[in-house]
């Protein structure tokens, strides 16, 4: 018997061993099974009251009754069959004590009457070792599942500990920290490979000369660096530089990522450092490079756990094998690094990180080398100019530079081009600053020429203060970041170079900001300025804000510096939970007051200048909704050629 037919007979505990009336038919069309349908779906089955089956069984509608063991339930069998369950039998919930009337009217009506008894003994015995055995079986097979998933598991972390194995390490046991050791490379890159500054060349050949020649240095009393740290933006040839310098003094060379000493467990870290240094050690001279040092290297006794964690022994570690009681002679340690200002002080004493070799962004004859050295594997058409590249890139990294020349060779390869020329240079640029162009423009006319009066007041103003700013672009092409249209313009790179930017030169950039609000205020009035001067009024904002509050540009607030004025510059450093509040309410409401003003005139002195020139602006927003972009230059001669005709 199998475990379904065990199962049937635990929920059915009767059997049709059944009683018949004296005199009664002795035909029995009810089986067993029908029995045990009609009780698990009494849902569906037609359900009579006491009354109903009385009055069925007088119209002669019922064919037999059939009574349960206990008498409290009645299954009527119609007489006129369909051939479907629910509609052939019907129940009825009676009590016992009118078992008996109902008896009464089927021996008038010559209604079959049956008695199902209760099984016998021998069959109750056997369901009881029926279901004993079900309830064993079902333990058993659980029983089996967990044992199952937790020899999986067992198998699963014993995999993790293999070696080659991928996957998640063992949270139970610290994995073999030997495997994560970098092993020794031949950097196979010169310094002549870095265009960038001239002055941080020298710097490392000087570093590459103490390697080289370190007994004459010795002799002169000089001692060879520990270590170098290289700091500068991302992009700007760090790793390239630590590279070329263990190349050209031809040492073997170690690199890998401060975040790969951080571990789960206090201690693995650690031992990394110690492990890191023994190789070093067996393969003089050697350089070790660590990127990204601040992820190991930030001030210690501050932050979530405020000491003791798995950071700060990886830290401690690291400062005693640099300058402990250890011989690091023939190991230099070059550390990267664009968050110096968050370093441990004990890294940064001399003995540790000796030298410091800042990495800026290229000036414009750094990122004209630049160009030339990525574009040598490149080809280029005559009207490319690359010095005028140098010059729109003001701001860019070397990566960047790279990346530019690559996109443009992108959209030449799109075209089925193998020439650069400078549509694809200035296409490159255009994404890179401003994002990617949509090709479809699916706005109305209205839409566009509201975006062109926008943006012309942009291009107006940053035209009229040519003394300070060079326009470069205007156009009314949408881009997928949600910029409707978009100005390019910067300060000339005489300003730029020296970084002396006046008060005049900040606030004439508050007017060109506030160009656009002040255009539409022009052409719409103020109740139908659009959103589009949003990020203006941001932007705005946080120049005036850092003009009275970081350069001492104020009028009541001349000498005042607010630390807190850059919390976007100045994020989290694990010195502290928070920048503190130093400044009282009177200071912090003359702040707020000389910064609104400050707009409230760049945007009143915008509205001046534009309704002065208010014929000139229409012109302008014609020729740019008719050719969708216009250079700085295509601007300069629309303007000048309007004043020659007036």
């Amino acid at each position: 018997m199998n475990i379904f037919r065990i199962l049937s007979l635990l929920v059915l505990p009767f059997s049709l061993s059944a009683y018949k009336l004296p005199g009664r038919m002795t035909k029995m069309s009810l089986n067993e099974n029908t029995v045990r349908q009609i009780v698990q779906k009494n849902y569906f089955i037609n359900k009579y009251d006491y009354n109903t089956l009385l009055d069925k069984i007088d119209t002669g509608e019922i064919e037999g009754v059939y009574f349960l063991p206990k008498l409290d339930t009645v299954i009527a069998e119609q007489k006129e069959k369909s051939g479907e369950l629910y509609k052939d039998y019907s129940i009825t919930r009676i009590t016992p004590f009118v078992a008996d009337n109902i008896v009464t009217e089927t021996t008038k009506k010559h209604v079959e009457t049956v008695f199902l008894q209760e099984p016998s003994q021998d069959l109750n015995q056997f369901q009881k070792y029926a279901g004993d055995l079900f309830g064993f079986a079902n333990n058993l097979f659980i029983g089996l599942f967990i044992f199952s998933l937790i020899a999986n598991g067992i198998r699963f972390f014993q995999q993790q500990q293999m070696p080659n194995n991928g996957g998640l390490n063992n949270i139970f046991t610290t994995k073999n920290i030997n495997k994560d050791i970098p092993t020794i490379q031949k950097a196979n890159i010169s310094l002549s490979s870095f265009a960038g500054s001239p002055e941080i060349f020298q710097e490392c050949t000087e570093v590459v000369s103490y390697l080289k020649n370190s007994t004459v240095y010795k002799n002169a009393g000089a001692e060879i660096p520990r270590g170098i740290l290289l700091e500068g933006p991302p992009g700007t040839g760090k790793t390239l530089l630590a590279k070329a310098i263990a190349s050209e003094a031809g040492a073997n060379f170690i690199s890998i990522t401060a975040s790969e000493f951080v571990e789960v467990f206090v201690g693995v870290g650690a031992s990394k450092i110690r492990k890191l240094f023994e190789n070093a050690r067996n393969n003089k001279p050697c350089i070790i490079f660590i990127d990204e040092i601040d992820a190991v290297g930030r001030q210690r006794g501050a932050g979530i756990n405020m000491a003791n964690d798995e950071r700060e022994q990886t830290l401690n570690q690291l400062l005693a094998e640099m300058d402990g009681f250890g011989d690091n002679e023939g190991i230099l340690v070059i550390a990267a690094t664009n968050r110096k200002d968050v370093l441990d002080s004990a890294l940064l004493r001399p003995g540790r990180f000796d030298r410091l070799i800042t990495v800026p962004l290229p000036d414009r004859d750094s990122r004209r080398q630049i160009l030339r050295v990525h574009s040598k594997n490149k080809v280029f058409s005559e009207d490319v100019n690359l010095d005028l590249v140098a010059e729109l890139t003001s701001g860019f990294s070397g990566a960047q530079l790279k990346n530019l020349l690559n996109e443009a060779a992108i959209y030449a390869a799109r075209n089925g081009n193998t020439v650069i020329d400078e549509t694809n240079i200035m296409n490159a640029l255009d994404k890179l600053i401003i994002g990617l162009i949509k090709n479809n423009d699916t706005r109305d006319d209205v839409s566009k020429r509201r975006v062109a009066i926008h943006e012309v007041g942009h291009a107006f103003l940053a035209y009229t203060f040519n003394d300070y700013f060079d326009l470069k672009k205007v156009s009314i092409e949408s881009t997928y970041n949600g910029a409707g249209g978009y100005t390019v313009f910067n300060e000339y790179q005489n300003i730029t170079d020296s970084g002396l930017y006046t008060k005049d030169l900040l606030y004439k950039r508050l007017v060109i900001t506030m160009g656009g609000k002040a255009a539409e205020r022009i052409f719409y009035g103020e109740e139908y300025v659009s959103l589009g001067a949003n990020q203006d009024l941001k932007q705005a904002n946080s120049l005036a804000r850092r003009m009275i509050g970081n350069f001492g540009m104020g009028t009541r607030l001349e000498t005042f510096y607010n630390e807190n004025i850059d919390n976007d510059a100045n994020p989290f450093l694990g010195r502290t939970f928070g920048s503190s509040d130093k400044y009282s309410e009177s200071t912090k409401e003359i702040f707020d007051k000389e910064a609104l003003l400050l707009i409230d005139s760049a945007y009143m002195e915008a509205k001046q200048i534009l309704h002065q020139n208010i014929d000139m602006l229409h012109i302008v927003i014609d020729f740019l909704l008719n050719d969708k972009y216009l250079s700085g230059q295509e601007f300069r001669n629309i303007i000048e050629a309007k004043e020659i005709f007036d």
